[in-house]
């Protein structure tokens, strides 16, 4: 969130049970918009092809969100 500050454009990503705390986090910050992609929980105790699995599903909505295109 201090690079967002900062002026880099930045995207937070978590999973779905986090995604309240990073919304609270990011207006602590002073960034009430601040980009965040959620994805699928957990990433702990799942192997390789499912983290790349959710990584690629997430891919668009970081791109999106990276040039502002959110809904």
């Amino acid at each position: 969130m201090e690079l967002e500050q900062a002026g880099v454009p930045t995207v937070i990503v978590v999973t779905e049970p986090f995604e309240a705390l990073a919304r609270q986090a990011a207006a602590a910050y002073d960034l009430p918009t601040a980009r965040i992609v959620v994805i699928e929980h957990p990433i702990g105790g799942v192997g390789p092809d499912v983290i790349e699995a959710r990584a690629a599903a997430a891919e668009d909505a970081v791109i999106a969100a990276l040039r502002d295109e959110r809904a």
